[in-house]
Formats: C-alpha cells, sequence, structure tokens
C-alpha cells in the first residue's frame, strides 16, 4: 500500500491526527483542505477504523446474506414456489470474499481521496506521544520516525472488552473481532452479551442455519435502548427459536476448540449450555493503551480519555475524538466531532454534536432506530412528558412488505409539544432515521410534523399520523 510518507526521520507538522478511522480521517482531510500541514498515523491495514474492517460494515454484509436467505424462506408466502423449497445452501468462503473485496474497494477509496490532498501524508505504523509536542512513530522494518505538532487529534478508537471468565481464553471462544473473521457457519453458538453486538450477530447467525443462545447478565437486553421496544424484540427472539436468557451470570467456560460448555447461573440455580462456539460480545472500551498518555497531562480513565465541552484533553492543543472518548461509539458520532473539532482548530464556529440530538441504529430483525431522549431520560428531567405510539401491524406498507412487527414511539414535552426523542422498531427504521434525526435537532413539535405531507403508502407516513393521534387527544381549552 503506498502513501505519501518520504523517508526522513523527524518531520514538523501543524497538526497529528493518530487513528484514521470514521473520526481521525474525516478530521485530517478537513484541515488539509482548509491550508493546514497534517500528518494522519494509522496502525492498523487501511484506512476505515474498527467499524470498517471489524464492526459495522463487515456484520451488514453478513446480514445481508441472512436476509437474502430468510426471504427465500418466505417466498411461498409471496406466491413463489413452495413452502418445502429447499433453502439456499450458504456458501461462507464467497460471504467471506466478498467481505474482503467490499473493505478493500472501501478503504482504498478513503486513501486515494487523502493522498489527493496537498499538505496531508498519511503514515501506516504505530503513534506514541513522547511529549506535549511530540511522537515517535514506528513502523514495519523501518527506523523509528520522530514528529513535532502544534496540535494532535487522538482518535484510537475502541477495543473488545474481555471478561474475567475462566476458560475465556479456549481455543474457540472468540470475540467480536476475532467473531467477524470466523471461516466457517457453527452449528451452534453461545453469544455472551445481549448488546447490540450479541443481538445482531446472535440473528444473522440464526437465520444462516446456527442454533444460537444469549447469555446476558443485565435483567434485559440492549440497556439503554427504549424498554418497551427492547422488550417486543425480546419476545421475537424468543419466537424465533434463539435461546435468551437475561440476568444470566456466566461462571465459566469448558471444552476445546470444537466443543465448550458455558457454566452460568441463573435466579439462583446453576445451569449449563453446550455449543460448538462461543463469542464474548460484552461491548468495548476505548484504545489507550500504547499511546504515550503518560508523558503528557492527558489524563483516562475506563469510560475514556477525559475531555472538555470542546474535545479538548487536560493537555491544551491536544484532542479526543470517537470511541477512546467512550460511549456513544458510533462511527457517525466519531464523525460528528471530527468536524466539530476540525473546524475549533482553525478558529471556526463549531457546533459540537450533543448526546440529546444523537441517532442511532441497532440492525436486528427488526431493526432499531433512535434518536433523542427515551421516555425514561425525558420523564427524569422533571418536565411533563407524553408518548404517542403507532402499531406497525395496521401499516400499509408494513402489510404488503409482511414485515408487521413494529413500534413507533414519539417522546414530547406536553407544555409546547416540542418532539424529545423517537423511537422505532421496524423492519427498515434505518431508513426512518433522518427524518427523525431532523425533527429532534431542529425541536420541531407534533403540530410541524403533523403538517408535513409524507407519502402513502411508506413507513414514514407513521410519524405524521402518530403527530396528529397525539394532537387529537391533547386536553383543549
Amino acid at each position: 500500500m503506498t502513501t505519501k510518507a518520504d523517508n526522513t526521520s523527524t518531520s514538523s507538522v501543524e497538526t497529528l491526527v493518530i487513528g484514521g478511522g470514521p473520526g481521525g480521517t474525516p478530521a485530517a482531510m478537513a484541515l488539509a483542505q482548509s491550508g493546514r500541514r497534517v500528518m494522519l498515523v494509522e496502525a492498523g491495514k487501511g484506512l476505515g477504523g474498527t467499524c470498517l474492517f471489524s464492526g459495522c460494515i463487515p456484520s451488514k454484509i453478513f446480514r445481508e446474506t441472512a436476509f437474502r436467505r430468510h426471504e427465500a424462506a418466505r417466498a411461498s408466502d409471496f406466491g413463489l414456489g413452495s413452502a418445502t423449497d429447499t433453502l439456499p445452501e450458504v456458501n461462507w468462503s464467497t460471504v467471506q470474499s466478498r467481505r474482503h473485496r467490499i473493505l478493500a474497494q472501501r478503504s482504498g477509496g478513503a486513501l486515494a481521496k487523502t493522498n489527493g490532498l496537498k499538505g496531508l501524508e498519511v503514515v501506516f505504523g504505530r503513534a506514541r506521544l513522547t511529549g506535549p509536542r511530540s511522537a515517535v512513530i514506528e513502523r514495519a522494518g523501518e527506523p523509528p520516525r520522530t514528529v513535532t505538532f502544534e496540535n494532535a487529534i487522538l482518535s484510537t478508537g475502541s477495543v473488545p472488552s474481555p471478561l474475567p471468565i475462566p476458560g475465556a481464553d479456549l481455543p474457540g471462544v472468540l470475540d467480536s473481532e476475532t467473531l467477524i473473521g470466523i471461516g466457517f457457519v457453527p452449528k451452534s453458538m453461545v453469544l455472551i452479551g445481549g448488546g447490540p453486538i450479541g443481538i445482531e450477530m446472535a440473528q444473522i447467525f440464526a437465520l444462516l442455519g446456527t442454533k444460537v443462545t444469549v447469555l446476558e447478565a443485565a435483567p434485559r437486553i440492549l440497556g439503554p435502548v427504549d424498554a418497551t421496544l427492547a422488550d417486543l424484540l425480546a419476545q421475537h427472539l424468543a419466537s424465533s427459536d434463539i435461546g435468551l436468557e437475561t440476568g444470566a451470570k456466566v461462571e465459566r467456560i469448558e471444552g476445546n476448540e470444537d466443543s465448550h460448555q458455558v457454566h452460568y447461573t441463573r435466579n439462583g440455580q446453576s445451569r449449563s449450555v453446550e455449543a460448538q462456539v462461543v463469542a464474548i460480545v460484552a461491548g468495548r472500551h476505548p484504545n489507550v493503551a500504547g499511546l504515550g498518555l503518560e508523558t503528557t497531562a492527558v489524563t483516562h480513565g475506563p469510560h475514556g480519555i477525559k475531555v472538555s465541552d470542546t474535545l479538548e484533553t487536560d493537555e491544551p492543543g491536544i484532542f479526543a475524538i470517537g470511541d477512546v472518548v467512550g460511549n456513544p461509539m458510533f462511527a457517525h458520532w466519531a464523525t460528528a466531532q471530527a468536524h466539530a473539532v476540525a473546524r475549533h482548530i482553525l478558529g471556526q464556529p463549531a457546533a459540537f454534536p450533543s448526546s440529546e440530538h444523537n441517532s442511532a441504529v441497532i440492525f436486528s430483525s427488526p431493526e432499531i432506530g433512535m434518536v433523542g431522549l427515551t421516555e425514561e431520560a425525558a420523564r427524569a428531567s422533571g418536565d411533563k412528558i407524553g408518548v404517542a405510539e403507532y402499531d406497525y401491524r395496521i401499516d400499509a406498507r408494513a402489510q404488503i412488505t409482511g414485515d408487521t412487527l413494529g413500534r413507533l414511539r414519539i417522546v414530547y414535552r406536553i407544555e409546547d409539544h416540542r418532539i424529545l426523542g423517537i423511537h422505532v422498531l421496524a423492519e427498515g427504521a434505518a431508513d426512518l432515521m433522518g427524518e427523525a434525526a431532523l425533527a429532534v435537532r431542529n425541536a420541531l413539535t407534533l403540530e410541524q410534523m403533523g403538517a408535513s405531507i409524507h407519502p402513502h403508502p411508506t413507513l414514514t407516513e407513521a410519524f405524521g399520523i402518530t403527530a396528529l393521534s397525539a394532537l387529537a387527544k391533547q386536553p383543549h381549552g
């Protein structure tokens, strides 16, 4: 892989960006486009970060295969074939080849864009701070390279969180990243963790023919997600022959590479489940190892690097963005922070993203889309809160596609009808989040949403219907 790196051992730049993922790359590009001399250092095999290589993109590639197979299973419902037709066989090597091809295309495209920017140098190596304004870059087979800078942006992402479980290091026990590289579709699998990663992967492999069990320590899956929607999805998982145990404390893992027994307790009773593969997918934590933070005033804890409202660390001139700062850990959140920090460094007005306006999608089946505050979070503010609901079983589009399991929940303030949060469980929820994000970010009211003319038959018309329904129930003076 070629870069614009030269052969000198010492460099001086205006901004050093460590980490070439969805935070670091756009930050470096924005600064270079404005005329600054920037060095972008990436420790991995290409630009893109966790999201591209072992997170959101690979899992969605797998999901596409799983759901196309699922659609084949439902074909007879739409007058195609018969219910006894054999399902397509899964060619996993082809699936993985497709993954590699898409990742190479996207990473290569990102590198081409950065290489086309004057003033931006991309270096593939591992950067370590050696002081408040200096760092050393180590590259395989080459002498260390020293760089000095005026500003730095730390965007090193996150890594899978290990669990202190005896047997977690056994062969065949994977984490979220090694699960992406699995070379076969297992006959059975236990996923330890019922967060977004665990639920997405559980449904993907179940649709591919794997017998799946999910063990979650908390009382319910998907933690901060709207409780009503999470409970509906949990019920759907159970009806889909996915084993789901909440309140399950894993005690140990035993076995060998081809057969494992996961021992856990639930409601005070000891239980166990056997599976060919075990995956520990209990979340991720900020990646600060080897960054050399001890040579600076930058401070961090288990939840990430400490930053100010402008994402500046305790070391003036050094900023941190993305997963390394902690939750929320989303690619689009890191990108929003990146653009804000770049504008701030350039001395331009910057709108730093607010968690109250953040949007996210869990690519479960049905998908869960969310923007803004949940009902629980909104009520904690002390305001009088209303929640308007829509059941997609009555929706024309959902009936046409056969995906009627779903619910829309609009959280609003009763005093002025301002929309504070929109939460959707529906197949296709991801594509509804654009309108939802605009509504919450711009403090739209139920009146404004209800007055918007939505096309029929679409899933998005539920927004207008639900807003008008809520208004009709309001007391009139």
